[in-house]
């Protein structure tokens, strides 16, 4: 897969970017772009992850370090293993792109991943046979995702970049996913119609928001109410510092954590250019329930906390096209 046909400098939006030996390069603006832990570094010189939002970056980034770093010394057959029990978990909970992503709809498709995380979703869809390209604006996430798809031999390519700014050429990409991701951004809307920009003409993007009206972020904001914070920014503020717990390190604190209700996504789908097939909101797992679900996990087989209700899960998943 030869993605530099498809490549267009973040800075000057040109299609005269290339790879050198050790670097990437802008014809057009001369900009060079640097390669970091074998990821092409493709964020415009000025970006504010560079500067003010660097703390926003390093959460993320050493999050990805405390979660996924011990897959690293995995052999081929154990990230294969890795592979397996996460597409069974997603299965388990009734994830929506295990129903509608498969190798049948999906294989031999650029397949674009906007926020690629800590590998599994680039194992995942590598796996079904995509010209895959992961993109995270944290390095050790592009990184991470593409040792763990060279050690499985799956074919594919990640580059450190923001959703905000995507480094692709306008109607390029056959298929795009995001889910958990850009609810976490300072500009979603600005995310989303790079999106649309980049996905060509009858192509297909899967984007995952989370919901406001879900147990989850109803808990978040209650428990938000119960510590004192009364106005809608303070409950924000509070929910910003106190949700990703499983990727806090140190004293660092998430800055983002947005939630949206299905009518505010569809608007903003809408003002991005999409057309929407369909939008579901995930189902929930019982033992996922604040409160009762660690009760039902102390008491009952593992099979009841396996339950699903809802829809009532964090997730909102739209299924939108570019006609």
């Amino acid at each position: 897969m030869n993605i530099d046909n498809i490549l267009a400098c973040p800075s000057c939006g040109k299609s005269t970017i290339s790879a050198g030996e050790f670097n990437y390069m802008c014809e057009s603006c001369k900009t060079d772009y640097q390669i970091s832990n074998g990821v092409p570094v493709l964020l415009k010189p000025e970006s504010k992850i560079n500067a003010e939002e660097a703390d926003r970056a390093n959460f993320w980034n050493d999050g990805w370090e405390k979660r996924n770093s011990h897959l690293l010394e995995m052999d081929r057959d154990a990230i294969l293993h890795e592979r397996q029990r996460y597409l069974e978990y997603l299965i388990k909970s009734g994830y929506p792109s295990v129903v509608d992503i498969s190798e049948d709809n999906v294989a031999g498709k650029t397949f674009l991943n906007i926020g690629c995380g800590g590998g599994y979703e680039g194992l995942l869809f590598a796996g079904y046979g995509t010209q895959y390209i992961g993109v995270d604006f944290t390095n050790n996430a592009a990184s991470f995702t593409k040792v763990f798809i060279d050690k499985a031999e799956f074919d594919g390519t990640t580059f450190q970049a923001e959703a905000e700014t995507l480094p692709f050429q306008s109607d390029s990409i056959d298929y795009i996913y995001s889910s958990g991701v850009l609810h976490h951004t300072p500009n979603t809307e600005a995310a989303l119609a790079e999106a649309y920009r980049v996905l060509k003409p009858g192509g297909t993007a899967m984007i995952g928001l989370y919901a406001t009206y879900s147990v989850m972020f109803i808990w978040y904001r209650l428990h938000a109410l119960i510590r004192g914070n009364i106005t809608k920014k303070a409950i924000d503020d509070w929910m910003h510092a106190n949700t990703e717990g499983d990727w806090q390190t140190e004293n660092r604190e998430n800055h983002w954590t947005k939630t949206y209700t299905k009518d505010q996504f569809s608007e903003m789908l809408d003002r991005a250019g999409f057309s929407r097939e369909k939008m579901v909101q995930c189902p929930l797992q019982l033992k996922i329930v604040p409160i009762i679900g660690k009760i039902v996990t102390k008491i009952f087989p593992t099979w009841v906390g396996d339950l699903r209700i809802g829809p009532m899960g964090g997730m909102l998943l739209a299924t939108c096209t570019k006609k």
